[in-house]
């Protein structure tokens, strides 16, 4: 069952390898972007995404922040 909101599937198309085909700054472009940086630094698949305020994404108890020109860092 997918809860409302959920962009898990997103994320893990990211950290798949896939090609990112979303919008850029929509909350899907976040959550694939996000997938592919947690492959490429060697974390776990996504599990439990979700956008918080502003440019944040919730995944699973972590929390990361998108910046045009530093990129990905997780901020909890």
């Amino acid at each position: 069952m997918t809860r409302p909101n959920d962009l898990t599937a997103e994320a893990r198309a990211g950290y798949d390898g896939n090609a990112n085909p979303h919008l850029y700054s929509s909350a899907c472009w976040y959550a694939h972007s996000l997938g592919r940086y947690l492959h490429d630094t060697g974390r776990s698949p996504p599990r439990d995404v979700r956008m918080g305020r502003g440019y944040s994404v919730n995944v699973a108890d972590m929390t990361f922040k998108h910046d045009d020109a530093a990129g990905w860092s997780r901020v909890k």
